[in-house]
This record gives C-alpha cells, sequence and structure tokens, in this order.
C-alpha cells in the first residue's frame, strides 16, 4: 500500500492556510501604514510652539483694531465683510482654508475689495468638509480665525476671540 503524498491530504494545506493568510495581510497593512502616514506630525515640536506664540499675538492685534466681520462661502465664491473695527488701511485679505483632518484638501484664496467695501474671491471648485478659515490682511499684521463647514447657506460671523 502506497502512501498519498502530503501535499494531496486536506490537512496539512488547512493547517497552513491561516498562517500564510496572517503573513499576507501583516504585510500588506505594514504597507498601507507606511504609505499613509498622518499629515498632522510636526518634527520640531518648538518652532511650531515658537510659531503658535507668534500666531496668538496676531489675534491679540485683530482683538485691539476690534475686527468683527461675516464670512460668506459658497460653491463658486467667497466674501467677507467688515461689521466692527478699524479695517481702513485693508486692500486685500488673505484666506487660507485647511480641512480638519486631510492636508491635501486645504486651499488658500485672496479676496480683493470692491467698490462696496467686500472682499471677495472666485473658487474653481466646490469645497466640502469641516474647514477653519483664516483671514489675514496681506501684510500679515493681524489674523481672524473660524471654524465652519462648506458650503454654507448662510454668514457665519467672525470675531477677533481665539477659539
Amino acid at each position: 500500500m502506497n502512501p498519498t503524498p502530503w501535499y494531496k491530504n486536506f490537512w496539512p494545506w488547512f493547517l497552513m492556510f491561516f498562517p500564510l493568510v496572517t503573513i499576507i495581510a501583516c504585510v500588506f497593512l505594514v504597507i498601507f501604514a507606511v504609505g499613509n502616514g498622518p499629515d498632522m506630525v510636526v518634527d520640531d515640536y518648538y518652532k511650531k510652539g515658537k510659531a503658535i506664540n507668534l500666531e496668538l499675538s496676531k489675534f491679540d492685534k485683530a482683538k485691539a483694531l476690534y475686527l468683527h466681520g461675516d464670512i460668506d462661502v459658497s460653491d463658486d465664491r467667497v466674501s467677507f465683510t467688515f461689521t466692527k473695527g478699524d479695517h481702513s488701511k485693508v486692500n486685500a485679505l488673505k484666506a487660507s482654508f485647511y480641512h480638519r483632518t486631510v492636508k491635501k484638501y486645504d486651499f488658500e484664496v485672496t479676496l480683493l475689495a470692491n467698490a462696496s467695501g467686500e472682499f471677495t474671491a472666485i473658487l474653481d471648485e466646490p469645497h466640502y468638509g469641516a474647514f477653519t478659515v483664516f483671514l489675514e490682511p496681506m501684510d500679515q499684521s493681524w489674523k481672524l480665525k473660524e471654524k465652519l463647514q462648506l458650503p454654507t447657506t448662510q454668514k457665519v460671523a467672525i470675531s477677533p476671540e481665539y477659539k
């Protein structure tokens, strides 16, 4: 009687299946984890901390000027209007939109003043999601910040209070 070779039996294949699937899954997960690292990791925390302190002084400057306004973001347009404060020297604003979790969705626009005192810009494409918007003049002397959900159907008030 000739015994059947091992590779023609069920049990060796059954016992090798689970470890092989586990190894393949681990290799896939390691490749996936290395290729999709977090965007929010900072290499030099000391420099980042100094930059945060500088940013807070810009918010204090906006508070000293008593700057308030309303921002309206639709699918194709961004507009900002000052409601309070001394904004007489502002000709253009830089609006930086930072997505809360995915860096590739961040974008910036330059808002130019029109004859009615409103600052506007045209968007290339609609943006969706939760964003934090920073408004600052071109000389970067002060800064305003607000969190909003895009697109909005109504104006969102922005104040110099750092939140």
